[in-house]
């Protein structure tokens, strides 16, 4: 990571914050607006109709990334898995694989969590900051007690994940990669089985989530692409952890 010194004045900087679903409506309906944008931008609004259930589900933390002068300008979304609800890939997954229920619901009662919902706005594209979004999402998902995660993401922004030690789940139909939401369009299903020691994650993203999961108020300076980016890192919400979560409810 390079230093402070590095940024100058005209260096863009934004903010990554994590919060509960339920404690900022406002938040959530910015970002679900700023969703549909996206997908609607890519042509697969009407093949996905998106649930937004989320916005009142006690389970979920939402991560977004704001730009003072631009805005929300992109966001993730971690599912703790509880019994209540399905998670949302099994929703998707369900009528391609449909052992997505079982494998799925092996892993509830240890800990399961899914990461959900990525996306990044056109108008603050190509800095990077899809892969800043999971390696906190990452981290953030150690304060709510699960040890498995699993994602159901484009193959495009697949190798965020593996970067982060998440692997196909190879044991789903296709090995894992299904043509989803439409024809031509592929998306992996992925699971990071070791959350707490991430062995299989590229050294460099290890760290930056372990230094996260310590220090999860800090400001850094960040390279993912070309672009420095200086980011004020907020994940320490009070209703981010274990406790104020409904977690694997019976």
């Amino acid at each position: 990571m390079p230093p402070p010194s590095l940024a100058s004045a005209s260096t863009e900087r934004i903010t990554i914050r994590a919060f509960r679903a339920v404690e900022d409506p406002t938040r959530c309906a910015r970002y679900v607006e700023e969703h549909m944008r996206v997908l609607t931008d890519l042509g697969v609004i009407s093949a996905l109709q998106p649930d937004l259930s989320w916005c009142s589900d006690p389970n979920v933390v939402v991560l977004v990334a704001e730009h003072a002068a631009l805005g929300m300008v992109a966001g993730i979304r971690l599912h703790v898995a509880s019994s209540d609800s399905p998670l949302p890939m099994e929703n998707s997954l369900f009528g391609l694989d449909a052992t997505i229920h079982e494998r799925l619901a092996a892993l509830l009662p240890s800990g399961n969590a899914e990461i959900a919902g990525l996306w990044n706005a056109h108008r603050f594209a190509g800095r990077g900051v899809p892969m800043l979004l999971m390696e906190a999402c990452v981290a953030v998902a150690c304060r709510t007690n699960v040890k498995t995660l699993v994602t159901f993401i484009a193959e495009y922004v697949a190798p965020y994940a593996a970067k982060c030690g998440f692997s196909l789940m190879t044991e789903l139909k296709g090995k894992g990669v299904f043509e989803y939401p439409i024809e031509g369009i592929r998306t992996h299903a992925m699971i990071l089985r070791d959350l707490f020691t991430l062995t299989n994650a590229i050294p460099a993203d290890r760290q930056r989530i372990l230094s996260l999961r310590l220090r999860p108020h800090q400001e850094r300076v960040e390279i993912p692409k070309q672009t420095l980016l200086v980011v004020q890192y907020e994940l320490l919400g009070r209703l981010v952890f274990q406790q104020d979560l409904n977690l694997n409810a019976a």
